[in-house]
């Protein structure tokens, strides 16, 4: 590296010098300017102890929830919706249901791996879930969530997405296991 007035030069690849030089042309800004900008966010994606390659990660998610409607609502606010709707769950859990093949369809059309673009999804959107592994081998799929904080409501309810986005996929459900707080599911191709 060599160092120019408290300067330090850094070599990188001509192509993505290239297109880092295009995006500072559409972003209007230097590439001096471009390049500590993202120096600094990636510094401070480390600083929230995250690794710098999942900024771009982070923003697909967040764009696919916006893209598809979703939001993050607090978790009392949704145990309490699901709380009133106990008596009749089925309409809640169709939407669910729904709501979910739509998210498969779309990440099938737009990701060029929808079952690892969905589990980033859930690990990344859904904040009450501590584990989540999406296990894909041949044309068979196991699915296992985990919550310390998870209602049984909202434990089937999640499952209903989960199946939903599966079908978006194009897997049906073939076993499920649901406890408070514990989801697993099998799916077929």
């Amino acid at each position: 590296m060599a160092v120019i007035k408290g300067k330090k030069l850094v070599s990188v690849s001509e192509d993505l010098l290239d297109a880092a030089v295009k995006v500072s042309r559409e972003e209007g800004v230097s590439m001096s300017r471009l390049v500590e900008t993202l120096l600094e966010q990636a510094i401070k994606v480390n600083k929230l102890k995250y690794r710098s390659d999942q900024m771009a990660e982070f923003f697909d998610v967040l764009q696919t929830n916006r893209v598809l409607g979703g939001l993050f609502v607090p978790t009392d606010v949704l145990d309490f919706m699901l709380e009133k709707c106990r008596v009749d769950s089925t309409a809640l859990q169709n939407l669910w249901l729904e709501s979910g093949k739509w998210t498969g369809k779309y990440m099938t059309e737009k990701f060029s791996d929808p079952l690892v673009t969905f589990e980033r999804f859930l690990r990344l959107s859904r904040w009450d879930l501590n584990e989540v592994e999406i296990k894909p081998s041949g044309g068979a799929v196991k699915i296992q969530c985990v919550s310390t904080v998870m209602s049984l409501e909202s434990t089937n309810m999640l499952s209903k997405f989960i199946e939903g986005a599966l079908d978006g996929i194009g897997y049906k459900l073939v076993g499920k296991d649901c406890l408070k707080g514990m989801l697993i599911m099998s799916f077929k191709r």
